[in-house]
């Protein structure tokens, strides 16, 4: 859990808050084949996660409380473009619910963003269908498939390519420019990120982490250019996955310290795939690389005011008691006796 003071549920009622309302503006930007798109999503995650808690014998009387699929599933339908064509949505919804949160043995037990999983395998698999996008409030006909002359690269893509872009500031802070549906509400997004810090529903040291780690690397890259990291910020992605996809309560490390680390570990890796790899979508890169980190950091309980402590020592935290080592010892010295009189019994 994020914080001793919340509930799990508590958390997840608050994440579905925030993405209910960045639905509905993006209901509102792209009409009604948005809105197919983010139900399609929600209802392929929730039904694929009822499937595999039945076939899971000993995990059918799963908690009625657990919303981890409808947030998988909102998550993920924001992510996806307005014209995504429906086997897509569907096949990333199941591969988030089915590879990335049930086959590591289902809720709680992941080991990064399902939603980031499902968004990337259905990128790599359909790039063309996946990243290209319609314009705020074009007319898109409801078919599975959409027009590619309706489409378009997205700003993100576009600025990439040139280092510069003609969306106005104002546009840029609403959101009205092309890309995945419901990540480029810069003001509503900072406006999420407050609401759910001061609910103690994600990690404000994570956030800032890797805001300002991945913020610094592009203002260098852009030569101190506030404009470009304007763009930098708003677009591919970067604020709704820092809000949904980093700072996830699953993946997301205990300790003050481990999260300070995560998160620069996380915005070093999206500045990196963003400008040494070109990714249209760092961050969601990042996030998967990033999630072993803050599981291990996790595991071992990182804090850097007990390694500076004098009962911890600067190296402490990462080794073992020499107790332990004797221990570890002893029960390998007695496994190899063990083995050496079952061979004996054999050969007799």
């Amino acid at each position: 859990m994020l914080s001793t003071n919340k509930t799990e549920i508590s958390v997840m009622t608050d994440m579905l808050i925030v993405l209910f309302v960045l639905a509905a503006v993006s209901v509102y930007y792209y009409g009604m084949r948005g809105a197919i798109v983010i139900v399609l999503s929600v209802v392929t995650c929730c039904l694929t996660d009822v499937i595999c808690l039945h076939m899971r014998t000993n995990k059918r009387k799963s908690s009625e409380k657990d919303l981890s699929a409808l947030v998988t599933g909102l998550t993920l339908g924001l992510m996806m473009s307005a014209s995504a064509p429906y086997f897509a949505v569907v096949s990333a919804s199941v591969f988030a619910i089915v590879i990335a949160k049930h086959a590591f043995g289902g809720h709680g037990c992941e080991i990064f963003s399902a939603a980031a999983a499902g968004f990337l395998f259905t990128a790599l698999c359909f790039p063309d269908s996946m990243l290209h996008y319609p314009s705020p409030f074009s007319k898109l006909p409801i078919s599975p498939m959409v027009s590619e002359s309706l489409l378009s690269q997205s700003m993100t893509r576009t600025f990439l390519l040139t280092e510069t872009s003609s969306v106005s500031v104002m546009d840029i802070l609403i959101g009205k420019f092309s890309g995945p549906m419901g990540t480029g509400f810069v003001l509503l997004l900072v406006v999420a990120a407050a609401f759910l810090m001061l609910r103690q529903s994600i990690s404000a040291i994570a956030f800032f982490a890797e805001l300002l780690s991945a913020g610094l690397i592009a203002l260098i890259h852009y030569k101190f250019d506030f404009m470009a990291l304007l763009y930098f910020f708003s677009g591919g992605m970067f604020l709704f996955g820092i809000i949904f996809l980093s700072c996830d309560y699953i993946t997301m490390p205990k300790t003050k310290s481990s999260r300070l680390v995560y998160g620069i570990t996380a915005g070093v890796l999206t500045a990196l795939f963003q400008f040494y790899a070109s990714a249209e979508n760092a961050v969601v890169y990042a996030v998967i690389l990033a999630a072993p980190v803050g599981i291990e950091l996790n595991r071992r309980s990182l804090s850097f005011a007990w390694m500076l402590s004098k009962k911890g020592g600067i190296f402490s935290r990462f080794s073992k008691p020499i107790k332990h080592v004797a221990e570890t010892i002893d029960l390998l010295n007695d496994n190899n006796e063990g083995e050496s009189e079952r061979g004996n019994e054999q050969r007799k």
